[in-house]
């Protein structure tokens, strides 16, 4: 397996800005490139520069400040996308366990994977609960109770609970 050569223009860019510098500004080396280019600036960039650069140790010229303004808003835009991502799916979930306990207290099937995931999680609560409440079921709410249906569990049969306190 035969590797392509590089091209004349990655040369060119990586002559201006080495990746390693790129790298430790958080940026591609075309990019940085490109705008020392536009900029008209021609000497090599160093990591001792880049890093006194990005932690503002020293002033960066123009052309850096644009870069690292730009590379902050992608990165704050980002964060923002990623929070909202985050909090629709909070939000769905919360949606789709309320959908799965009016559907276990009416005493309806729960079909659906993620809907059977919620309803076990809520009966193996359920079933913890009555594991040390040794039996007594009025220590579980009518969601707990539901959830113990739904799961096969009859409190008042032994035989069907799914988890037991062990040897004591």
């Amino acid at each position: 397996m035969t590797r392509r050569p590089i091209s004349e223009v990655k040369k060119a860019d990586r002559a201006l800005c080495p990746v390693v510098v790129a790298n430790s500004l958080g940026m591609k080396v075309h990019v940085v490139a490109g705008a020392m280019r536009a900029a008209g600036v021609t000497e090599t960039l160093t990591v001792r520069q880049a890093k006194a650069w990005k932690s503002m140790a020293q002033e960066p010229p123009a052309w850096m400040l644009k870069l690292l303004a730009e590379a902050a808003a992608r990165s704050a835009r980002n964060a923002a996308i990623t929070q909202d991502r985050n909090i629709e799916d909070e939000h769905r979930a919360i949606l789709l366990e309320d959908r799965v306990a009016q559907r276990l207290l009416a005493g309806r099937t729960v079909r659906g994977a993620d809907q059977e995931l919620i309803a076990s999680d809520i009966a193996f609560r359920a079933m913890k609960d009555l594991v040390r409440a040794d039996g007594d079921t009025s220590y579980l709410s009518e969601m707990d109770l539901a959830a113990l249906r739904w799961a096969g569990v009859t409190p008042g049969n032994r035989s069907t609970w799914f988890l037991d306190r062990g040897a004591r």
